[in-house]
């Protein structure tokens, strides 16, 4: 008994049936996707697992050229032949003197006699026409299960409402709009319960699917926001020293650690398009708009000496005891005459607590750089708003994404 459904995917040229076999597998390169008719030449067949086991088959066909020529052309030899429909297809399908310059056609009503169910991909962009409805036509004698997908939504003008209208006509109620360029993954759950509406046979399969589908989906969100989150720790972790009576050294290091972060954020990039099944032509990347000021962070300026007197009570009291370990900890120097008072001293050792290192660094005539709190924001945000992009893509979109047109997003749909 079969317990794996064939699904074929159908319709005419450019439509965008490669597309859509591309989303459902996550393989952008599955196929070949050009703006010239005809592209897909003959079938080809992915299969969509769960925990190792194939639970549907997917065969994307050759397009529909020339419909009305095609129809036209299965009257003469059904009236010729004297057979039904399916014996007129099936006797056109694999008997190449019978098919009369529709061989690609012919490829396509294989697959579909073949198929348990038959996702017909309809571009939305384009107006009803004679060839389409006379597809249909053919298609309805193929007598198969047919789940019209509407594709290409996105831009604004288009003919859905006209195209919802045309498949009624043709007893085709169960549509599903599915855009394969901008994603969203209500509408793919909804593709695969229509397809599990249409046929009882495979509901087992459909349904492991389905919920597989949304426990991938939570964990891509939650590996995509773990890699976002390592690169800011990274970044605040990114610390630099430099002579601080040196303005050549000090241009030296913000180069390099500006290089080191705009490295480690083109790494964060390429680990979340891994993730994403997406390929580093996907993404438009650009440098890291900082500029030479934000890199550096002064320990004693303003806003930090603020923070530095808060436990200032607290840190004199213990300061008396503390000057000779002071002074060992910043390699014999001191911090002038009143550093040998034990208030004062109490007031740096707590600033050590706090700072560690910096402030080591700052007594032996070095400062250290890091990165900004302006710059974090600006990698969190530029991140997460990649996340969202992948998150919205679907595989068979062809324009990269840049960096300057994705609006700011989140994790969550």
């Amino acid at each position: 008994m079969k317990t794996v459904p064939d699904i074929a995917v159908i319709g005419h040229t450019n439509a965008g049936k490669t597309s859509l076999m591309r989303t459902l597998t996550r393989q952008r390169d599955f196929g070949d996707i050009s703006a010239h008719p005809a592209t897909t030449r003959h079938v080809e067949m992915a299969e969509l697992t769960v925990a190792g086991r194939t639970v549907l088959r997917l065969f994307d066909t050759p397009g529909f050229e020339d419909s009305s020529g095609l129809l036209a052309h299965l009257e003469r030899l059904k009236a010729a032949r004297g057979e039904d429909w399916i014996e007129t297809i099936e006797a056109f399908s694999h008997d190449p003197d019978l098919q009369a310059g529709f061989g690609q056609e012919a490829k396509a009503l294989n697959q579909i006699l073949g198929s348990d169910i038959l996702l017909y991909v309809v571009d939305v962009r384009d107006p009803v026409r004679a060839k389409h409805r006379d597809e249909l036509e053919v298609i309805g004698r193929c007598a198969r299960p047919v789940l019209p997908v509407l594709n290409f939504l996105a831009p604004a003008a288009t003919r859905e409402a006209e195209w919802r209208e045309q498949l009624a006509r043709v007893n085709m109620h169960a549509v599903v709009a599915f855009d394969t360029v901008v994603y969203r993954e209500t509408d793919e759950l909804a593709l695969y319960g229509k397809i599990a509406a249409l046929t009882d046979a495979f509901s087992d399969p459909l349904r492991q699917l389905i919920a597989e589908l949304k426990t991938a989906r939570a964990t891509l969100r939650r590996a995509s926001a773990l890699v976002v989150a390592e690169l800011v720790v990274d970044a605040a972790a990114a610390r630099r020293r430099y002579r601080a009576d040196s303005e050549a050294e000090q241009a030296a290091v913000a180069e390099a650690l500006k290089d080191a972060v705009r490295q480690r954020e083109r790494e964060a990039v390429a680990a979340l398009l891994d993730l994403h099944r997406f390929a580093e032509q996907d993404y438009a990347a650009e440098a890291l708009p900082v500029d030479h000021d934000g890199w550096h962070e002064d320990l004693f300026d303003p806003a930090v000496l603020e923070r530095l007197t808060i436990g200032t009570t607290t840190a004199a009291v213990t300061g008396a005891t503390a000057g000779l370990a002071i002074d060992l900890m910043t390699g014999g120097l001191t911090l002038g005459a009143a550093a040998l008072a034990g208030a004062t001293a109490g007031v740096v050792l707590e600033g050590a607590r706090r700072f560690g290192g910096q402030l080591v660094a700052w007594a032996r005539g070095y400062a250290e750089m890091s990165v900004s709190d302006q710059t974090m924001q600006l990698l969190a945000a530029r991140e997460t708003a990649l996340v969202a992009a992948l998150l919205g893509r679907g595989h068979g979109a062809l324009a990269p994404i840049r960096p300057a047109e994705i609006a700011d997003g989140g994790l969550a749909e």
